[in-house]
């Protein structure tokens, strides 16, 4: 499963957005598995398909207001999403400091949206390629 269609949701599509994680979902439970087989190591993929944040997200996106407080749901969940990619960033050999930075983003401005899921879908398909499921 590729994330590249649903990565090209649009800011405030709230429809799309709930795609996108249906589908980011899927891909983070493939990419678990083919780690575990590679390197046989657990790989949890639990809460990165988290309701509550998912809610936030759509929030602020529907306000379009810049800076505004990031919900904590919101907050626990990119931490831990990018945390997930930074493991497998180092499980398959590179440096903790080259990962992209997943953990901070404000949703609210288009922008920094449009930044995160490019930089977000360019870290799914390096992991991807490297795992043989492209």
């Amino acid at each position: 499963m590729n994330i590249d269609a649903a990565a090209s949701t649009q800011f405030g599509d709230a429809d799309g957005l709930r795609q996108f994680n249906l589908v980011h979902r899927f891909v983070h439970e493939q990419t678990g598995a083919a780690l575990t087989k590679k390197f046989a190591v657990p790989v949890n993929v639990y809460g990165v398909d988290d309701p509550t944040a998912l809610g936030a997200w759509i929030a602020a996106m529907r306000s379009g207001q810049k800076g505004q407080p990031v919900p904590l749901a919101l907050q626990d969940w990119l931490f831990l999403h990018s945390q997930i990619h930074v493991n497998t960033y180092v499980l398959l050999g590179q440096s903790i400091t080259g990962a992209p930075d997943l953990s901070q983003v404000d949703f609210g401005d288009e922008q920094a949206f449009n930044d995160w899921m490019y930089a977000h879908q360019q870290m799914h398909d390096y992991e991807q390629q490297q795992l043989g499921l492209t």
